[in-house]
């Protein structure tokens, strides 16, 4: 059952258009931080090596937060459902033209380690909560970074 749904979600995406890139911008605050420092007391007997250590490292890593500034939109006023593969609760909220959405995705190694969301999806749907068009931004696992499935640079 859980493939079916995997698969009629796929084929509904492809049908919904791409946002054109002329429609809107994406400004990529790249950072370094330190992760939040865990409990070192604590012991997770499922947990890997690896896990551990990125779980406990003092270290300063590459942090993504994305800036989305809406150029043009189909109708004054719509909304926008912002997704990932990691989560199954939606945000929705009202934008308008020249809106800047602020999208954090975090630790780009766990994205690329796939141990966070490394795809989301903004839908923007009218008044009536149809969907228009999207953007579709992913992280591959060799640390690609792509809008719309155009290739965007490397992390």
């Amino acid at each position: 059952m859980h493939h079916i749904l995997i698969i009629l979600s796929i084929l509904w995406w492809q049908e919904i258009p791409y946002k054109p890139k002329e429609e809107f911008e994406i400004k990529l605050d790249y950072q370094f931080k330190q992760r939040p420092q865990a409990d070192h007391n604590s012991v997770n007997l499922g947990e890997t090596k690896s896990d551990y250590e990125r779980r406990t490292t003092g270290s300063v890593l590459p942090y993504l937060v994305l800036r989305i500034s809406v150029l043009k939109l189909p109708e004054e006023k719509m909304r926008m459902r912002i997704s990932k593969n990691r989560d199954d609760r939606p945000v929705n909220r009202k934008i308008d033209l020249n809106s800047v959405i602020e999208l954090t995705l975090g630790f780009t190694d766990d994205m690329k380690d796939r141990v966070t969301a490394h795809e989301y999806s903004i839908a923007f749907l009218t008044a009536e909560k149809t969907m228009v068009n999207h953007i579709l931004i992913s992280v591959d696992k060799d640390g690609s970074f792509f809008v719309n499935g155009e290739k965007r640079g490397k992390f």
